[in-house]
Parts: C-alpha cells; structure tokens; sequence
C-alpha cells in the first residue's frame, strides 16, 4: 500500500531552478589525496550545533522532480510480500548480481538533479534530516525509514532485490580483518585506498570530495560477536542509545566505530551514504534492532511503545519532526516499517554442506559461529573451481529497457588470470611513468599481499608494460 506521505520540511525549498552540483571529474593519473575531516563520527551530544550542517553545498534546493521521485519512495511492502534481507555474503551470484547491478542503475540514473544515489544520500547529509538522525534514541527509527526508502529506490530497478546486511562480526574474529572477502571485487570492492575493484570502481563522489575511497582498518576497531551480546542484555531502548548509556551497549556509538574503522567518506557523518557501505552496514545496525525488539518482546516489553522518557537532545523529543515527509521521531519505533522484513543469518550447522551456507564463510569451531573467508581463501577456491564468473562477475541484463544503466564499472575482459594481477594492473595503470609505478608496487603491494604472490606484481608489471608499449606504438603510428 502507498504511504501517503509528503516531504514537508524540504518541499518548501523547492525553486523554479533546481541546482545541479556536478561530481568532480578527476585525472586517472592523479593519486588520490586523502581528506582529513574535521569532525570524525565522534561528537558531543549536548552540542546542538554538532549536528546542524553547516556546508551550504548540502542544502541546495530540490527540483519538483527530486521531490516527486522522493515522494515515490514512501511506500511500504504489500500484504503478504515478505522481504528477506540477508546476510551479504548469503546471497546468491544472481542476487548478488543484480543488487550491483540496481544501485549503479541509481548511480547512473540523471533524471534527477545529482542522480537517484547520489540525491537520497544528500537527504543523509541535510540538517533537517541530520538533527534527527544521529546522537540520541531517535537514530535507530530515523535510519529504518531511511532504509526502507533505499530499498525501495533499489526496487523500482530491479523489483526482486532486498537490501542485504553487512555483519561485521564475522570480519571481527580475522587477524586482519580487512582481509576479508567483503573487501573484495566479487563485494564492495577494494578498501585500501581509491576504490578499483568491484562494482564501485572509479565512482565520483559529491560536493568536491573526489572519487570513492576508503581506509579500511586504519582506526577503531569492528562490532564483535560480544558487543551483540551486550545490547541483548539490556531491556529498554534508553539502555541502548544516546544520552546516557555506556558506549560498550550503546548502538549507536558502536556503529560509529565501524563508519570510523571502514574510513574514507564514511568517516563523515554528512557524506557516509555515498558510499555503498553505508547501507549494508546500516541495515545491519537494524538487524541488531529488530534482534532486540524480539527479546523486548520476550520479556513482555511493547517495542513500539518503549521510548526513553529523558531523550536528551530536543531534536529527538518524541514528537519532534524526523526530517523525513510529516513523520515524527516517534513513528520511527513502530512496527509498520519492518512489517514484512525478516533478517537471515548464517549458522554453523550439520544439515548446510559447507556449514554455514555460503562459499564465502566457514564453520570456526573453536568460537563456535561462522567467520568470513578471507581475499586469499576465496583466491584459493577460484583457482580450484577453474571458473571465471568470481573473476568477472557478470550481471544479468533482465532489465527494464528505459533503463539508464550502463556497465561502465564491470569488469572488462582481460588477459589476466589472478584477481591479484587485475587489481596490481589496475593500480600500475594509474601512472604513466616507471619511476612511480615502481614506487606504488614495491612500497604498497609488496606490504599488502602474502610473500608467496609477489610474482604477481613481477607478472602485472609485465602485462602493464606490454599494453603501455601496445598503446605508444598505435599513438605513434
């Protein structure tokens, strides 16, 4: 059923002429510069001006046609649909596929002023939305609906994609978790740096913020198997949320150090949902809510009726606008919005021939729970499995022919027989001389991969050389 809902609070800055911020187009052969941002998702919650934005970039105005294709997305499941968000590495190639597939569909999607990825995660990054959203018992309800608009948008593309979760508890447990197979082509792509890898590569950011990129692992640390365990002890939602509880139960501030840990864009409350992390890990943060609302609910605790009567900040006073359409903070508690979602998660069990349901995981034992494969495993597998479809993924076509999608960030064809020899090639074809091509693999790659795949950067040098000399040599001609 459609949720007759309107944007009240942005509608009414609606001009004759929208305003249209282009992404900011970088030469390939310029090395990404990391940017320091001042504020870092750590903040003082008594601090109202914390949370209003103060970069009049994020605030221009929406066209008509922003606000009606917003409006669109207010829409919750039909009776009887059930929508199963999964753990991300549960998914199927095909769904797996196709949810790549439908958010570079967005990506790529122009009828609107940014484009439909880039203008929802604006809505993120405004202060009408962003006072709402962080630093107290409102942010949990606030980013449901936000999800559910996601989805939704994802939806109108592909109509039988369901937003997957991202459990980094799974990661947690690696020596190196940023060695995960999450981090890999056949997932989010690369977290070392510029994204090149996956179906992300060489995506352009907003608001002069550069190409996507990230720095995995650089600080904080990951939500683990025992920080779960710790939010389900609790009973009430002001045992979980901002003002008062200990950050080790606190969801929010939990989540925090994940956007901090992953870096890049996500490091940065206005501009994390520009990168596709930020919505599986989110709707992980969700699942864990809706784990807790189960519990309260064993406990014979009304979820929809447990809001902290000290809430803190004024923005999240129970009937303080929410930002999103003539919602208020407290619809945000209500059962409507996950009404036909179920979560599922991967167990360590007898009757699932690789004992956790996905290639991508393993049964560890000893902890008694399943882990992430790492990049190396899944290498391993490939070469086992003598396919080419992890290599370069393909995505399926079934597509709306009005579509504006382009497979611009798939993987092309190549002579390349390891995914450690695309991604050295990838990063070596950023320079255009061997002085700096020698300095990024010997002082990078060499510290990144195992000892037993550095013929791998000797093989890529190779192949990267006689392309560069293959290039010269028509130019020359």
């Amino acid at each position: 059923m459609l949720l007759c809902l309107f944007l009240l609070e942005i509608a009414t800055q609606i001009l004759g002429q929208g305003v249209f911020i282009n992404p900011v187009n970088i030469n390939g052969s310029v090395k990404v510069e990391f940017v320091e941002f001042e504020q870092p998702l750590d903040f003082d919650i008594h601090d109202e001006s914390m949370f209003a934005t103060s970069d009049p970039r994020f605030e221009f105005p929406l066209t008509e046609a922003d606000v009606t294709w917003l409006n669109s997305l207010f829409m919750l499941s039909e009776k009887g649909e059930a929508r199963v968000r999964k753990e991300y590495r549960l998914l199927t190639e095909e769904e797996r596929n196709n949810l790549h597939a439908a958010i570079n569909m967005l990506k790529n999607d122009s009828t609107v002023s940014l484009n439909k990825y880039d203008l929802l995660a604006n809505i993120h990054s405004r202060s009408s939305s962003n006072t709402a959203a962080h630093g107290g018992p409102g942010f949990l309800g606030w980013h449901r609906v936000f999800l559910l608009l996601f989805e939704n948008a994802l939806r109108h593309k592909i109509g039988t994609v369901t937003l997957p979760y991202w459990d980094c508890t799974l990661d947690q447990p690696l020596p190196h978790p940023s060695q995960s197979v999450i981090w890999s082509h056949l997932f989010l792509g690369n977290g070392n740096g510029q994204v090149k890898t996956g179906p992300f590569t060489n995506w352009d950011t907003q608001f002069g913020f550069g190409l996507l990129h990230r720095q995995v692992s650089s600080l904080r640390h990951l939500m683990s198997a025992a920080d779960l365990k710790n939010i389900l002890e609790e009973e009430n939602l002001e045992n979980i949320s901002y003002p008062d509880t200990k950050s080790s139960r606190n969801l929010e501030q939990l989540h925090n150090n994940v956007h901090v840990w992953v870096g890049g864009l996500m490091r940065k409350i206005e501009i994390g949902a520009f990168d596709p992390v930020f919505y599986v890990l989110h709707s992980f943060v969700d699942k864990v809510w809706e784990d807790f609302r189960i519990h309260q609910r064993s406990k014979g605790i009304d979820p929809t009726k447990d809001y902290p009567e000290f809430y803190g900040r004024r923005n999240h006073a129970p009937f303080a606008p929410m930002g999103l359409g003539n919602i208020m903070v407290i619809d945000g508690i209500s059962d409507i919005w996950n009404e036909n979602i179920v979560y599922l998660q991967p167990s360590c069990g007898i009757n699932s021939t690789n004992g956790c349901g996905s290639k991508f995981l393993r049964c560890d034992h000893s902890i008694k729970s399943c882990v992430s494969k790492t990049i190396d495993e899944m290498l391993e597998y490939e070469d086992i499995d003598k396919t080419n479809d992890s290599v370069e993924p393909k995505v399926e076509t079934k597509y709306n022919s009005s579509s504006t999608f382009e497979s611009n960030n798939l993987y092309k064809q190549s002579i390349l027989q390891s995914n450690y020899f695309k991604q050295i090639y990838d990063q070596f074809s950023l320079y255009n001389d061997g002085n700096q091509m020698d300095l990024y693999s010997d002082i990078f790659y060499l510290k990144l991969i195992p000892d037993k795949e550095h013929s791998a950067i000797l093989r890529a040098k190779e192949i990267y050389t006689q392309h560069l000399k293959s290039s010269l040599s028509a130019v020359n001609q």
